[in-house]
Parts: structure tokens; C-alpha cells; sequence
């Protein structure tokens, strides 16, 4: 049911095409309902594919939008009824790349569909996004927000704010990054990916993020009550030991010089310097527990997420999100907890600002409006990681193997 770059289209559902221009075909094809069926003269130079075992077939090509897509908005698509619609995080499935600028493609759970739809390719969308960003002088990274969100409405120009300590939330110390400056926001398209499937020796360490005072330390000690499955990522520290600390136990103790090296050999997903002493959360620390079979749960900066990502540790990263603020106002109040109207306005533009840079990392959004529900619905979520498959970058898939 695939038609291919080439092929001449002859009849559909009996209409003679034939002489046609292609502003004709598609007034036709847009009227018609129902199956369509087509008459064509295959094209002679067809391209197929075969697989590793040597059998002929179309490849197909697993991706993850990073931005939503209209084709009823796209004046450059050749034939919006063909186009296919989509938002940032659905998977597509591409089984055709053969035209530069346009790819055709199922979506997740349509993959019944007679015929495929179009979607820009890679190359184009990135193209046209970098010339909207020199019309119009925008840069990801500058003031305004470039990426659409499909959590929080009423979006802002946020200005960026340098970030000289990383928030606390929970008691914890106030750890920074491995970077004082948020990175240059690349221009986001698609990302390949693979089906991982759960493996029995490897659990996927779980990631919370989410503005401070959202509830993200609750979720984390509800997880931590059950200490035979969850399990802490033990911390390093430069500070000396204090009595009846014990060492492995309750931190690891280094020295500050051997603290400073692995810091540049970008062994912490996350640092900082507290009352004069480092502390920091390694990627060995995080690999330990999963050595011990157990699920590691981190609240952590999504400025740590690349890093922790390009390991091999396969991350699930949960981003804990604010109602909208009548319905924050309501939770305080009900639960007795003091509040300013202008704290309120800071978290929510703060998950704002979170989701629109570092959203293409989240597997899982959270509505933090009852911390009981929400646990309960993060804690499904784990248990449905255990037993069912994922899409997840295709990089880990291959390393994996």
C-alpha cells in the first residue's frame, strides 16, 4: 500500500488521474473518504532494502519528535492532505527517507494505515528552524523561549538569570552542576529510537526534577520507605569526617585535591561546594546501587541530565510539575502550608523554564496536585518499567547489545 518516489499514478478509487497537475490530485484526494485505491505504474527505480538476513523489505526507522508539527501550518509541504500531525515526544515511525525534504511516516499505533503520511525530514526542519532563528534574530539560549510547551499555557519571554547555586530542596546541600552556564540549546528535531526491554540485572535508575517546593523530596522518601527495592546514591564529600559518621555508609570521604580531579574527569553527575567542602553525586555511586539490584531515586538538576544520559545507566527521568496556580493556591491552603503569591508565580515559571530547555529529556510528566495520587501514579509507572518495554535513544539499545 506504500507509493514510492516515481510511481505514476494512473487511477484512485476509479478517478482517472492521468493529465492531471498535482493541485488537481490533491483537490480530489481531499474530498474522498474512506479506503483509497490506487492504480499505479510502479516506478523502475524503486529502492528496497534488505535486512541481515537478507530478505527484502522497507527499513523502517524509529524517532521521537522533539517539537510539534501541523501540516495545516506548513506552507511548504507539497500535499497538506497527505501530511500527518504531531507533538513533541510521539514516535514515528519512518519508512521512507528516500525524498530529502520530506519523509513519509506512521505514528505510533497507526502503523495499520494504508498509506503513509509526510513529515519534514531531519535536515529540513533543522534548516528552516535556523533560518526563522536569523530572520528573526533569535538564538536558542537567549532570552526568549524557542520550543513549544505542552505542559504550562501562557507562555513568556523568561529572561535567564545567572545561576550561581542550584536550589534546596529537602535539606540537601545546594549542589551546582559541572557547568556555571547553561549550555548553547541545540536546534531540536528528532532523536532516534530503539525498543529496550527490561532487563532483570539492570534497573533503570529513577531521575525526579522539578522546580523547588514542588513536592519532589515526598515522592522521593515515600519511594525510600520501601528500602528492599529503592535504594540512595551515597554522596562524596571533601569535608572531614565527623564522629560516627562511617565512610561508604553515610559518604564517601576524599580528599579536596582527589575531589577536584574527578571533577574534571567528569565523574559527578552533579557538584558543589557547601560551607567551604565539596560534596557531589557520582556515577559510580548511582552504579553501585544498580550493581545491588536495587532502583536508585535521585532529585536531581536537569542540568545533569546530559551527562547522566550519555552513560550507561539508562536513566527515567520524571519531571514533577506545578498545577496551574488557582489550583497551587487551593493545594497550600488545604494543606495548611504558608505561601506567597509571588513563590507560587516563581515555581510555576520555573517549570516553565524547565520544560522548554531540557523537555526532550522527560520520560514522564507529573501534575503534583495531590502528592498521595502522585505517588501512586509515578509508583505504577516504575512497576510498568520492570515488565514492558521502552522507546529509549537508539545508542543505548546498541551498547546495550
Amino acid at each position: 500500500g506504500l507509493l514510492h518516489e516515481g510511481d505514476e499514478v494512473l487511477e484512485v478509487n476509479g478517478v482517472e488521474m492521468r493529465g492531471k497537475s498535482i493541485n488537481d490530485v490533491c483537490d480530489i484526494l481531499s474530498v474522498m473518504t474512506g479506503p483509497l485505491t490506487f492504480m499505479i505504474v510502479p516506478s523502475a527505480n524503486r529502492v528496497t532494502y534488505q535486512n541481515t538476513n537478507g530478505n527484502r523489505e522497507n527499513f523502517i526507522m524509529h524517532m521521537k519528535a522533539h517539537f510539534d508539527y501541523d501540516p495545516e501550518d506548513d506552507g511548504y509541504i507539497p500535499c497538506r492532505e497527505l501530511g500527518i500531525s504531531f507533538q513533541k515526544g510521539e514516535i514515528l515511525h519512518v519508512i521512507s527517507q528516500e525524498d530529502a525534504n520530506w519523509w513519509q511516516a506512521f505514528r505510533e499505533g497507526e502503523e495499520d494505515q494504508t498509506l503513509a503520511g509526510l513529515i519534514p525530514s531531519k535536515s529540513f526542519q533543522h534548516q528552516r528552524e535556523a533560518l526563522k532563528q536569523t530572520i528573526t534574530g533569535d538564538k536558542p539560549g537567549k532570552d526568549k523561549p524557542k520550543k513549544q510547551n505542552t505542559l504550562l499555557c501562557g507562555k513568556k519571554n523568561l529572561k535567564k538569570r545567572k545561576k550561581k547555586s542550584l536550589y534546596q530542596d529537602g535539606g540537601y546541600p545546594i549542589y551546582s552542576s559541572n557547568s556555571d552556564e547553561y549550555e548553547a540549546e541545540e536546534i531540536l528535531t528528532y532523536e532516534e529510537v530503539a525498543l529496550y526491554y527490561p532487563r532483570a540485572n539492570h534497573k533503570r535508575p529513577i531521575v525526579l526534577i522539578g522546580p523547588p517546593n514542588i513536592g519532589r523530596h515526598e515522592l522521593r522518601q515515600r519511594l525510600m520507605e520501601d528500602r528492599d527495592r529503592f535504594a540512595a546514591a551515597i554522596p562524596h564529600t571533601s569535608r572531614a569526617k565527623k564522629d560516627g559518621e562511617i565512610d561508604g555508609q553515610d559518604y564517601h570521604f576524599i580528599t579536596r585535591v582527589q575531589f577536584e580531579s574527578d571533577i574534571l574527569s567528569r565523574k559527578f553527575v552533579e557538584h558543589g561546594e557547601y560551607e567551604k567542602a565539596y560534596y557531589g553525586t557520582s556515577l559510580d555511586a548511582i552504579r553501585s546501587v544498580v550493581n545491588y539490584s536495587k532502583i536508585c531515586v535521585l532529585n536531581l538538576h536537569p542540568q545533569s541530565l546530559k551527562i547522566l544520559r550519555s552513560s550507561d545507566l539508562k536513566p527515567f527521568v520524571v519531571f514533577v510539575a506545578p498545577p496551574p496556580l488557582e489550583k497551587l493556591r487551593k493545594k497550600r491552603l488545604k494543606n495548611g502550608e504558608p505561601y506567597k503569591e509571588e513563590e507560587l508565580k516563581e515555581i510555576i515559571e520555573k517549570a516553565r523554564e524547565m520544560e522548554d530547555k531540557f523537555g526532550h529529556y522527560f520520560d514522564m510528566i507529573i501534575i503534583n496536585n495531590d502528592t498521595e495520587r502522585a505517588y501512586h501514579q509515578l509508583l505504577n509507572e516504575i512497576n510498568s518499567l520492570e515488565r514492558e518495554p521502552q522507546w529509549v535513544p537508539v545508542t543505548w539499545v546498541k551498547t546495550a547489545s
